[in-house]
């Protein structure tokens, strides 16, 4: 490597300008002459492709290890007969990486196989420029992780027509396939959707979530792992087409496409089938009503799940009924309603006032919203009992939710057993 010849020079020198506009007198010696960072006037001319003809000295480095050749590769070609593709800067970088990433390679290149500090090679670089040449067959040379210039065109919609080696796979199985998926529409006439990565996602998957199905595709049955086809992995990314029909394909658990569809918000306007279930019986509705995702004028609110929770129950859970919701004793078979279920989950709307609604045990919604911690500031139905007689203030107590300044220590129990005793107890 070369070292500048004189010391550091400011870039205010004018020699920076003349190196760019190529007017350095004719046998100039000073191509060495650097700034701060090494980057010398040779690298000046070389980044302005104002070498002049017969330059000799392409060896001549930054502090980084870039040659003035790497700073001519980058402007355009390097002159005819030039051979030292191989310089490279402290990454490993070469010269042929910079030429091939900037579509500057000669024709008839060879050194493909080149390779930086991490195993990147010259081909891999020109296959993301795409200035790979007609007929290039090195598609599987990979570096240390298996990634090959093919997963690399693939990634940049740059593989040429006819191109056939879709199972070319990294270390870890993810093919040439899934990076053309991952990142467009594969070429039309594509077939092999089924082909499968290292952790079970198939072409189709990985196309279906990115949205790049071609029009009219069929093949929505096709199953990765525990089941989950193309048409959950569409639907869960919303890229299900407008008319499709196989609401009712479930995966491995009997969770079907409706229900991904629902979780995530990506139903039609008009789908109908909220009592389509799952595996536990859990329907569509649930499903929605669960993420918020249930349409303006949803009637269903009685129907249960397996389980005998109804919509309602578990949009309450979740904080999603509607403003103006008023059926709060919907009950469950143990009487638990949609009141209580709300106030478990601290969920109940400013105003709520039907707090001695109670489920088959006697228990009140204020009890529940006790327990939970979710009684408004000001509540004063400490004395509210279930059939036991514990108040809601006993309730309160063993949960360690009572507010400062709690007075009313003596409410007892059927049995005597004050509030005192229950927060000493707990």
């Amino acid at each position: 490597m070369g070292s500048p010849e004189k010391p550091v020079i400011g870039k205010d020198d004018p020699l920076w300008e003349r190196a760019r506009d190529g007017t350095l007198p004719q046998g100039f010696k000073g191509w060495g002459l650097a700034d701060g960072n090494g980057w010398t006037v040779a690298h000046e001319a070389a980044a302005a492709g104002s070498l002049p003809d017969g330059f000799s000295l392409w060896e001549i480095s930054d502090l980084k290890g870039w040659t003035a050749a790497h700073a001519a590769a980058w402007h355009g070609p390097l002159p005819a007969g030039f051979a030292l593709w191989g310089l490279a800067d402290r990454d490993g970088c070469t010269v042929a990486h910079i030429a091939a990433e900037r579509g500057h390679l000669p024709r008839g290149f060879s050194l493909w196989e080149l390779a930086d500090g991490k195993g990147f090679t010259v081909a891999h670089a020109a296959a993301a420029s795409g200035s790979l040449p007609a007929g290039f067959a090195l598609w599987e040379l990979a570096d240390g992780e298996g990634w090959t210039p093919a997963h690399v065109a693939a990634q940049c919609g740059l593989l040429p027509p006819g191109f056939s080696g879709w199972e070319i796979a990294k270390n870890d199985g993810w093919t040439v396939a899934h990076s053309a998926a991952l990142f467009g529409p594969l070429p039309e006439g594509f077939s092999r959707w089924e082909i499968a990565g290292g952790d079970g996602m198939t072409v189709a998957h990985m196309a279906a979530q990115r949205g790049h199905l071609p029009d009219g595709f069929a093949l929505w049955g096709i199953a990765g792992r525990e089941g989950w086809t193309v048409a959950h992995a569409a639907a869960a990314c919303g890229h299900i087409p407008e008319g499709f029909g196989l609401w009712e394909l479930a995966d491995g658990a009997g969770r079907t496409v409706a229900h991904v569809a629902a979780a995530f918000g990506h139903l039609p306007e008009g789908f109908s089938l909220w009592e389509l279930r799952d595996g536990d019986g859990i329907t569509v509705a649930h499903a929605a009503a669960e993420n918020g995702r249930l349409p303006a004028g949803f009637t269903g609110w009685e129907l249960a799940d397996g389980a005998g929770r109804t919509v309602a129950h578990v949009a309450a859970a979740f904080g999603h009924l509607p403003e103006g919701y008023a059926r709060w004793g919907l009950a469950t078979e143990t009487g638990w309603t949609v009141a209580h279920a709300a106030a478990e989950a601290g969920k109940l709307p400013a105003g709520f006032a039907r707090w001695g609604l109670k489920d088959a045990e006697g228990i009140t919604v204020a009890h529940a919203a006790a327990a939970a911690g979710s009684l408004p500031e000001g509540f004063a139905l400490w004395e509210l009992a279930d059939d036991k007689g514990r108040t809601v203030a006993h309730a309160a107590a063993a949960a360690g939710r009572l507010p400062d300044g709690f007075a009313k220590w003596g409410l007892a129990d059927v049995n005597g057993f004050t509030v005192a005793h229950v927060a000493a107890e707990y």
